[in-house]
């Protein structure tokens, strides 16, 4: 690692910006040693570390097969696209590595020829998006959505043709051979390097647990970056959701599966009718107006139980009506399958029998979900995943809280036994926080619970703005705080304002590049994952601190399981994860040795409750300041430096 990472090594050779970074050679080190001895390492790398190639490099040059998992699909395509190029090419190793997204991502032809025999086009647009989706479906050659820059990213009418697993025939397709998923996968069996996102490997994951196959190929080692979301991840993946959408796709695909097949059958008819009165019968009954709330007995009365019995014998009846068919074809059989895997989720979930789930509802939109989640997915993780791998690299810019890798190993499973005990790594950022940035908490706010508090943040913010001439991300824990601040400050400001759902995320960080002067008004998703170098980003705001609902249901359970067990819910759970929150937040503003900006948090908990030393103990070292005044000094001081160099 020396010869490459150091001061005059390949990589300086090879790179006419190379600048040594002895953290970055620190974790290659580190990264070299888990692979040599087939261990596991926790690697915290902070912003400017280079912590890609840190791991990247060691991994090709072990001669493993290794399965890099990142947590957007942006990281995903900047290391396929840009750093293993890079590898290839100007270092001169020869490995092969390949690409892969989930099953949503790409066409399914089958799926496709169903949907145009009879396309049924919700809105006058789609008639247009239709045309260049047929178009392009008769060229592609990988069948991945992305090449569709053209249409909008929440197409409705992808849904209806795109891969999914409960509606693969496998090997009885006609279009096997053809198969974009299968060519994906054929490519990936003989890479050595393969690029996949956090979803789809807790999708894998959950298809081996369930005996259904795989997904991935076999791999040697794991690599997760953006280490820091799998917790989330893991919960979705190893839970169930059952939707009114599920219920309608079933129905809606008896009918195209009949049309395919030309068979006419009035009981089939039948069964797919009741199904879609069963399902508006049911689902209607959890329309309340919480956007989520936990499943408990009382709220699963006699009516819920009457109308999910209906919904539980029309399933029976249709797995059976078909099972009892002479020769039904693929497809019906196929939607069978799936009518009896939907029952043993369904009865599963309205059982709410397993002390380890959470069982919940969600609205979203027109949607209804019920969700069974695991309250804690380390145990899983043990033994569906650590039990098989003897090398993991888990890394992050923000896996510590208070100094320490307690947290994320206690809700990882990581350490419990010396097969997983992992080897530590915490390195600081490459960069000069402390003459780069500043910490701005001013004195004077109210608590943030307190209803004169976003009238008088969005004040402070004006004030700040201006200091900073625009240039800034006013980040916020609810929408409801985002909007109202955005309606009290959008005609105030002399600065465009954007705010967050007015556009695609792309769109909006793309805009705001480009209008240098400009403020972003936005809320958890641009937390994190947004990457945006140079004076356009010169100053990032949050309005509180990130503390998680306690009343979410997932996040409730857990409390509740850390109560029982003789633990702090606030010390254990809620302080630790609000601050890697708050650091992936500030971690926005500081993405270059050139940049230079101010880390404003409106929340005067950090200065006057006993666990507020608890978060500025875990942010970077920076100056911190109390007036605005400071502020225009610190920009006056760069503008100033910059004239002279």
């Amino acid at each position: 690692m020396d010869r490459i990472f150091g001061p005059s090594g390949l990589l300086a050779q090879k790179m006419s910006s190379y600048e040594y970074r002895p953290e970055q050679a620190k974790m290659a080190q580190g990264v070299e040693r888990a692979f040599a001895e087939e261990r596991f390492l926790i690697a915290e790398a902070g912003t400017g570390t280079g912590k890609t190639l840190a791991y990247l490099i060691p991994a090709v040059l072990s001669g493993k097969r290794v399965v890099i998992s990142t947590g957007t699909k942006t990281l995903q395509e900047q290391l396929f696209f840009r750093d293993v190029p890079f590898m290839q090419k100007k270092l001169g190793l020869p490995f092969k590595a390949s690409f892969m997204k989930g099953r949503n991502n790409y066409l399914c032809r089958r799926r496709f020829k169903l949907f145009s025999r009879q396309p049924l086009l919700k809105a006058l647009d789609e008639v247009s998006h239709f045309q260049a989706l047929k178009k392009w479906a008769a060229r592609t050659r990988t069948g991945d959505r992305a090449e569709l820059e053209e249409l909008p990213e929440e197409l409705g009418l992808w849904k209806e043709v795109c891969a999914q697993s409960e509606t693969c025939l496998g090997q009885s397709c006609e279009f096997f051979d053809h198969c974009f998923i299968m060519r994906m996968r054929q490519e990936a069996a003989g890479s050595a390097v393969i690029i996949v996102n956090h979803h789809l490997f807790f999708a894998d994951l959950a298809v081996r647990m369930k005996g259904y196959g795989e997904v991935l190929p076999r791999y040697e080692a794991l690599i997760f970056d953006e280490a820091h979301q799998l917790e989330e991840v893991a919960t979705q993946y190893f839970g169930t959701t059952v939707s009114n959408f599920r219920f309608e796709e079933l129905a809606r695909d008896i009918r195209r599966e009949m049309a395919a097949a030309k068979l006419k059958d009035e009981v089939l008819l039948r069964i797919s009718g009741a199904l879609l009165d069963g399902e508006d019968q049911f689902f209607g009954l959890f329309w309340e107006g919480e956007s989520s709330y936990r499943l408990r007995g009382d709220r699963l009365g006699v009516k819920v139980q009457e109308s999910a019995a209906k919904l539980t014998a029309g399933l029976t009846f249709l797995s059976a009506h078909i099972e009892g068919m002479k020769e039904p074809p693929e497809g019906l059989r196929a939607l069978s399958r799936r009518a009896e895997e939907l029952k043993g989720q369904f009865q599963e979930i309205m059982g709410l029998s397993d002390d380890r789930m959470v069982y919940w509802c969600e609205i979203r939109g027109r949607g209804v979900f019920l969700h069974s989640s695991p309250i804690d997915v380390s145990s899983e993780l043990a033994d569906q995943l650590y039990s098989r791998t003897k090398t993991a690299i888990f890394t992050s810019a923000t896996l510590s809280a208070q100094g320490n890798f307690w947290f994320f190993k206690e809700r990882m499973g990581l350490g419990r036994t010396l097969e997983n005990f992992p080897e530590e790594l915490m390195l600081d950022s490459s960069f000069d926080m402390s003459s780069q940035a500043l910490l701005y908490l001013p004195q004077n706010l109210p608590d943030p619970n307190h209803p004169s508090f976003i009238t008088r943040a969005a004040q402070e913010m004006e004030k700040i703005l201006k200091g900073t001439r625009g240039r800034a991300f006013l980040l916020f824990t609810s929408v409801k705080n985002m909007e109202e601040a955005y309606g009290l400050l959008k005609d105030r400001l002399p600065f465009t304002c954007f705010l967050q759902g007015q556009r695609p995320k792309s769109t909006l960080i793309q805009a705001f590049k480009e209008d240098v002067h400009s403020v972003l008004f936005a809320t958890a998703s641009f937390w994190e994952g947004v990457d945006v170098q140079g004076e356009a980003l010169s100053c990032v705001i949050l309005d509180r601190l990130p503390f998680s609902r306690p009343n979410e249901p997932i996040m409730e359970a857990r409390l509740e399981r850390i109560a029982s067990s003789g633990g702090s819910p606030f010390w254990d759970y809620q302080v630790p994860s609000a601050i890697i929150l708050l650091k992936q937040g500030l971690g926005r503003l500081i993405r270059t040795r050139q940049d230079r900006g101010v880390l404003a948090i409106l929340d005067p908990r950090l200065l006057t409750k006993g666990y507020g030393k608890a978060f500025l103990e875990s942010l970077p070292s920076c100056p911190m300041v109390h007036d605005e005044e400071a502020i225009e000094r610190f920009f006056q001081r760069w503008s100033e430096r910059s004239l002279t160099m």
